[in-house]
């Protein structure tokens, strides 16, 4: 990933700290709290634990790539 994705990403991943379900974000089929953001070509899905005040990324790419293996 090229430093400009990065520093274009890293906003979008820091403001989940603070509100882990913005506009925009989609739930997604599978384990409770999972989440995704969209920050243009890269989809950022996440994981909520409410009780433990938790948003752990799980993985940052493209569409076609970023949900292998979740």
């Amino acid at each position: 990933m090229a430093a400009k994705d990065r520093r274009r990403l890293a906003p979008h991943i820091d403001a989940l700290a603070h509100e882990p379900r913005p506009h925009g974000a989609r739930k997604l089929a599978g384990e409770d709290g999972l989440y995704r953001i969209r920050v243009g070509d890269f989809r950022v899905p996440y994981v909520v634990r409410d009780r433990e005040l938790i948003v752990l990324v799980l993985e940052i790419g493209p569409r076609k790539d970023v949900y292998r293996g979740l």
